[in-house]
């Protein structure tokens, strides 16, 4: 198994293709399994990194709660670890809160930046209603289908789960696959409540990388003031709106995003 040990903290990754490396950070209680829809385009012109966040997926369980920048420092070090140098890098929803901190602690290791669905946090975050809110809540007691069902009823774009029940298939036999301990999905979630408390608005003047934001307007979870919030203020970053896409615009609209992203790589 792929996996680098970066201080006490072991990270899995699988790695696809050859080229420019570019590294794919999943989001809150996910593993590296919700970027299926862009493991094969992609590493057809680069070297794709797919890694687990700690605490998700293959990768360790940590030994205590952390905070948003130490899951940026897992990533910087598999960077490292790797010897990729400067790499394109990819978060979405709570993933895109770790690439903010990666870049603003490790500004060498990040050649250009993409962000779904996600936001700066701190006094200008924009927070979801309670209803949405309530399904980050887990009940130990809910099955994963079940659990998966509703929330893809709640954080996709209007339709898309009644219209799409290979996409809800496939996310739940991710769950199945792997089956996040409570206490783990906790410590993800707290340290991602503490990024919309505090974040990174103060600090985005300092990102200086090409930075892309991408954010569907209808997306209830990170609403969409969010990711305009955010590419405001980027220095030069381009904003691009998915019109009727949630919270997960990879997978809503794969082909497009999929072009956007590989044209703004380049």
């Amino acid at each position: 198994m792929p996996t680098t040990q970066i201080g006490a903290q072991a990270i899995y990754y699988d790695e696809y293709g050859a080229g420019q490396p570019l590294i794919l950070i999943p989001g809150l209680g996910g593993s590296r399994l919700g970027w299926a829809k862009q493991l094969e385009p992609f590493a057809q012109k680069y070297r794709v990194i797919n890694l687990d966040n700690r605490d998700a997926g293959d990768s360790a369980q940590s030994a205590n709660a952390y905070p948003i920048g130490e899951m940026a420092d897992d990533v910087a070090g598999v960077i490292e670890n790797l010897n990729l140098g400067a790499a394109f890098v990819v978060g979405v929803s709570m993933g895109g809160f770790i690439a903010q901190h990666l870049t603003l602690r490790h500004p060498a290791r990040v050649k250009k930046l993409v962000l779904v669905a996600t936001s700066a946090g701190g006094a200008g975050h924009v927070n979801p209603k309670p209803e949405i809110a309530a399904t980050l809540v887990r009940d130990p007691n809910e099955d994963i289908e079940t659990r998966v069902r509703r929330s893809y009823a709640v954080i996709t774009g209007p339709g898309f789960a009644d219209a799409h029940p290979e996409d809800v298939a496939r996310a739940i036999e991710h769950g199945y696959r792997f089956q996040m301990s409570p206490e783990a999905y906790q410590r993800q979630l707290n340290a991602a409540i503490s990024h919309t408390r505090g974040g990174t608005r103060a600090r985005l003047a300092e990102i200086r990388v090409p930075t892309l934001v991408i954010h569907g307007d209808c997306d209830p979870l990170v609403p969409y003031p969010n990711g305009q919030a955010l590419a405001a203020g980027i220095p030069g970053a381009k904003f691009l709106t998915f019109p009727g896409v949630g919270h997960l615009p990879h997978i809503e609209a794969t082909d497009e995003f999929n072009r956007a992203v590989m044209e703004f790589w380049g």
